[in-house]
């Protein structure tokens, strides 16, 4: 469990596993409308409490996700920080010209919880759904789209194969990172031109190494006659359980519910 990367499926038999993945997506769908229409603080903390249940069903441990959320902490950190500046309010105290608002503090923890919670989400999707589930979940429920000639196919493929190399790029960005670190590379420099000259040294490699895999993946698709036709037999595969309806009817009350208190 400790080398769990970003991303990466856990094999599990637990609740949250055993849901059919089309559950999992309508409820992180009907997640997103929740926080992104309204903006009440303990609502966020109520939808927050669903998601920290949902990796308490899991059974994946919580030291796994904080180590996920270290990768984002500095994005959390600018968003609340310029929310807490640059919002016109209440001063509550000065740091130098710029000046701290109590509204500013208010918008900046609202919005650092719909990010926490649009990360979890989408980690706990992609930690308790394989690649062929989650595509297969995809594919059936953006299939009424054919009916417009939109090749839904095609979509749910590089869905699923972006799903598939995120932990191999975050395995690569850390051996690249090391790589560059025994080359003098500095990371944690005080000097913020310095950090980002040390990171575009881990970008671009990366960068590099992603088109050439894509490349040689596409040539192994070509090779293997993909033709991108809607998977029928893994559709069929995919079946709704009791449990399934009450969490979606339990997330579109709680949604109403939200929508209702904005």
């Amino acid at each position: 469990m400790n080398e769990i990367k970003l991303g990466q499926y856990v094999h599990g038999n637990s609740l949250i596993h055993l849901l059919d993945p089309r559950t999992k997506i309508i409820c992180c769908i009907l997640a997103v409308i929740g926080i992104l229409s309204n903006h009440n603080f303990w609502y966020l903390l109520f939808l927050l409490g669903l998601i920290l249940t949902g990796i308490k069903c899991s059974g994946i441990p919580f030291s796994s996700f904080w180590r996920s959320m270290r990768g984002i902490r500095y994005l959390l950190l600018i968003t609340f920080l310029f929310q807490a500046v640059l919002t016109q309010g209440e001063a509550v105290f000065q740091l130098g010209a710029l000046s701290v608002t109590q509204e500013g503090l208010m918008i900046g923890l609202i919005n650092l919880l719909r990010l926490v919670i649009l990360f979890l989400g989408s980690i706990i999707l992609l930690m308790t759904t394989t690649p062929m589930k989650l595509s297969a979940g995809l594919e059936f429920l953006l299939l009424p789209l054919n009916k417009i000639k939109i090749p839904v196919q095609y979509f749910t493929t590089i869905i699923s194969i972006s799903f598939r190399f995120i932990p191999t790029l975050v395995e690569e960005s850390i051996t690249i990172k090391d790589a560059q670190r025994s080359r003098g590379a500095h990371f944690d420099s005080p000097k913020i031109l310095t950090n980002l000259k040390s990171y575009l040294a881990i970008l671009i490699p990366l960068l590099a190494s992603s088109l050439l895999r894509a490349e040689d993946l596409a040539e192994a698709m070509d090779s293997r006659c993909y033709t991108g036709n809607p998977n029928q037999y893994r559709m069929r595969n995919l079946k709704y359980k009791a449990v399934d309806i009450y969490l979606i009817i339990f997330m579109a009350v709680a949604l109403l519910v939200g929508l209702v208190i904005t």
